[in-house]
């Protein structure tokens, strides 16, 4: 293949030519958020289709705050506590499939986590228009869109924690007669 038939088929396909200084960076799906309006079900459902493991699940305690239901606890020591679970998050490899409590709506999500470099957030942060992001810090941004989808920019080596974990918050969970 002659050169110059390699850049008339570059400038009819319009690739971008490439600078050899260029950096090329990684972005990577770390999460989706879905609500599902049977999260027990759901749970169940995509543990068994997609070989997922559990994370970690969480309900709300009075103060509306997320705190997260010990891991050794099952749906039977929630509900026998009084606890009503709001959100699971399931993984398989190094993606989370967090599901939460709620009508979903045909094509919607309810969050995208994309992970990326901590320069490249802040950059995506500087293109931003017409948008003020819901929480933004080096490494992290969170902002809403203008379509109605709600989207998370972390570093690539952040784990998906539950919000219990980052601060502490532990449901509370007694078994009858113990």
């Amino acid at each position: 293949m002659s050169p110059e038939w390699r850049d008339d088929l570059h400038s009819m396909l319009e690739y971008p030519r490439l600078s050899p200084l260029r950096i090329v960076s990684t972005v990577i799906c770390k999460y989706i958020a879905l609500f599902v309006a049977d999260l027990r079900a759901a749970e169940d459902a995509y543990r068994r289709v997609f070989g997922m493991d559990l994370l970690f699940r969480e309900g709300r305690r009075a103060a509306q705050d997320w705190a997260t239901l010990p891991l050794d606890k099952s749906w039977e020591d929630a509900d026998a506590a009084g606890i009503e679970l709001g959100m699971v998050a399931l993984r398989r490899d190094n993606f989370v499939l967090a599901l939460f409590e709620g009508t979903p709506q045909p094509g919607t999500v309810h969050e995208i986590c994309l992970g990326m470099e901590a320069d490249e957030i802040d950059a995506v942060r500087a293109r931003l228009r017409n948008v003020t992001p819901v929480r933004h810090e080096r490494g992290f941004l969170q902002f809403d869109d203008s379509f109605g989808f709600r989207w998370t920019l972390q570093e690539v080596d952040v784990a998906f924690r539950s919000s219990g974990e980052i601060a502490g918050r532990w449901l509370e969970v007694a078994r009858p007669f113990e």
